[in-house]
């Protein structure tokens, strides 16, 4: 009876010319994305058709005015048009595709076009587009700086820790440190070039800095991509026999997979933290620390700073708040881009009771017509399971700014739920709506529309619909700050506008 229903299923969905199609694209029709291979106009299809059934956001753009058939009969021609031209540049695609993307609000939303013309894979994204104007949206890169306050009388900091694991910080620290790596390399360089007489042993050893250093200064130049640290690491291994101090492989996961933590103590005993990423959760469970930090002894080293970063700042709330002197919390969530859900339990999760804070409600693809919703279902974000101090007598305030995404938009509405808590910055980037990978079936409708670099067309988008708590979608629009603050970014060498109103807020109530 399976084997009937499916072999209908299929005849039902290749019969059918330009078909929504039973199966979810998540899954691949291979007819559509064959015909896309050659066809700018097939891209377009496997994209509308695609979003026709995964998007899970159709009642909201409705409601913002985008009636999904006649854009099909408005865009179709201009990707036909396309398929005229003799040959297309990855600008006019590119072109063509913001302006394809642009009505739709989600903010995870990512189109990826192949362009059979030129080779390249082509990206679009609305929530690009659309956030693009703020004044605020530079800051992508952002990291506060905590330098200003060691002496400031005003905001003065008792104690401090922070530590990055990026690849691109470790090798940042390699080439640029006096002592080690690349600097050691060039200073026992010159002091070897610099002998009359050397010996066989220290002109070989000469020939050898010299190739080391001239690799390492072209890997400098490469930046930092994984290709480069393949490189940095096949580098390592070759000069071993140099003895170069600190001269370690780095961990491809980190490339992309690293975390920036920053831990203070302020004189009148706020505590702050900052986290580039909310990717805790490898770091701090002990079962993902040694899945994937454990194959090295400097990946080990590395990755317990940053247990000790923030073992630091939960321990002084802890141990303030038994002692009645914890004065408040800042939790500093700026151009920190999301990451993994878990992670609740360590940050917001790690001052509130246990059972999770509902945050709002989840609606999940369900079918492949384009109003296949489940029904709205309660959304919770865990908290510390573990016996912890209950901060809800003191101010918490978590910053937030355009480039807040994803999870630390959760983590903004989990705030807004706690009375002791604000929000204070400038409104986040507008990308709630929850993730989900396509590996496996399941009851929902993944997000994900064909296979990245692989199938002609690409979409990643999620799978769930995030409403607050009033069923209000938010969705490229963002969380609101409960107290508006711009950054001063031309003077963070002196002072960051953004924090010192969180500080103010926490001593004044204002």
């Amino acid at each position: 009876m399976i084997l009937g229903a499916l072999m209908l299923t299929l005849g039902i969905t290749s019969c059918h010319k330009d078909s929504d199609v039973v199966l979810n694209y998540a899954y691949n029709d291979e007819m559509a994305f064959n015909k896309a291979k050659d066809s700018y106009a097939e891209k377009f299809k496997v994209f509308w058709h695609g979003m026709n059934s995964t998007y899970s956001l159709w009642d909201y753009e409705k409601e913002c005015g985008l009636d999904w058939d006649e854009y099909y009969n408005v865009m179709l021609p201009k990707f036909e048009k396309l398929d005229e031209l003799g040959g297309v540049s990855d600008e006019d695609l590119e072109k063509l595709m913001e302006e394809m993307v642009a009505p739709l609000h989600d903010g995870h939303l990512s189109v990826e076009f192949y362009n059979h013309k030129t080779g390249s894979f082509v990206r679009a994204e609305p929530s690009m587009l659309r956030n693009m104007s703020r004044p605020d949206f530079a800051l992508m890169s952002f990291t506060p700086n905590l330098k200003p306050y060691v002496n400031n009388t005003k905001y003065k900091l008792k104690d401090w820790k922070e530590t990055n694991t990026y690849a691109s910080a470790q090798l940042y620290y390699v080439m640029n440190t006096p002592g080690i790596g690349y600097q050691w390399a060039v200073a026992k360089q010159k002091e070897l070039s610099s002998k009359e007489n050397p010996t066989e042993m220290e002109a070989t050893t000469l020939a050898y800095l010299n190739s080391f250093i001239k690799n390492m200064a072209i890997l400098q130049i490469e930046g930092v991509s994984d290709k480069s640290i393949q490189m940095y690491n096949n580098l390592v291994s070759m000069y071993s026999f140099l003895n170069v101090p600190f001269l370690e492989p780095i961990n491809p996961e980190l490339v992309e997979g690293g975390i920036d933590i920053k831990y203070a103590l302020f004189e009148d005993n706020i505590a702050y933290l900052y986290i580039s990423d909310f990717s805790l959760t490898t770091y701090l469970n002990d079962l993902y620390f040694e899945k994937y930090f454990s194959g090295s002894k400097h990946d080990t080293e590395v990755a317990t700073r940053v247990k000790d970063v923030y073992n630091a700042w939960f321990g002084a709330i802890q141990r303030l708040h038994k002692q009645k002197q914890l004065k408040g919390v800042v939790i500093d969530l700026r151009s920190n881009g999301g990451g993994i859900v878990y992670d609740s339990n360590y940050v917001l999760g790690s001052l509130a009771p246990q059972g999770g804070i509902q945050y709002g409600y989840a609606r999940f693809k369900r079918g492949a017509g384009r109003y296949d919703y489940s029904p709205f279902m309660p959304q919770s974000a865990s908290t510390m399971a573990d016996e912890h101090e209950i901060i809800d007598d003191v101010p918490i305030t978590i910053l937030i700014n355009c480039w807040s995404v994803s999870m630390s938009e959760t983590t903004s509405l989990c705030a807004k739920q706690l009375p002791n808590a604000r929000l204070i910055g400038t409104r986040s980037w507008g990308g709630l709506c929850a993730l989900t990978g396509q590996e496996e079936f399941t009851v929902n409708y993944t997000g994900h529309i064909g296979v990245k670099r692989q199938t002609p067309v690409y979409v990643y988008l999620p799978m769930v619909a995030i409403h607050d708590m009033n069923k209000k979608v938010l969705e490229g629009y963002g969380v609101e700050p409960d107290i508006e603050v711009s950054l001063d970014a031309k003077h963070l060498d002196e002072y960051d506008t953004q924090l010192e109103r969180a500080l103010d807020y926490i001593r004044t109530g204002n």
